[in-house]
């Protein structure tokens, strides 16, 4: 399992390299979502961020009585093929999309916003 701040950035292209810290930013306010995020938001936020730093599942089914494990790896596996840069912006846009929902205004708008 790779760790977000284990990603060697320098094998990274300029584009990958953006996409990347778009969604390292993302993954940081993602934490700030209330808890009203519901399960299947969660759980699709867990699979972009798995597949966006592990790639495609390739771990043991957890046995039958890890019911939520099984879920959540189950879940990863149908995101099979999706590139990790692909699942990077998909992970960006949907922690957007919960803000816009949850929080308001989103991260992004935050800061480029005027000071007052």
């Amino acid at each position: 399992m790779v760790k977000i701040n284990e990603v060697d950035k320098t094998k990274l292209t300029p584009e990958e390299l953006a996409v990347f810290n778009a969604f390292e930013t993302a993954s940081n306010e993602s934490i700030k979502l209330p808890t009203t995020v519901t399960q299947e938001e969660k759980l699709k936020l867990y699979v972009l961020f798995k597949q966006s730093l592990d790639g495609d599942n390739t771990r043991a089914r957890p046995g039958m009585f890890q019911l939520e494990a099984r879920h959540k790896h189950d879940a990863w596996l149908r995101s099979k093929g999706k590139s990790k840069v692909a699942a990077q912006k998909e992970y960006t846009e949907v922690v957007a999309e919960l803000y816009k929902k949850y929080v308001k205004p989103t991260p992004t708008t935050t800061s480029d916003a005027p000071a007052a």
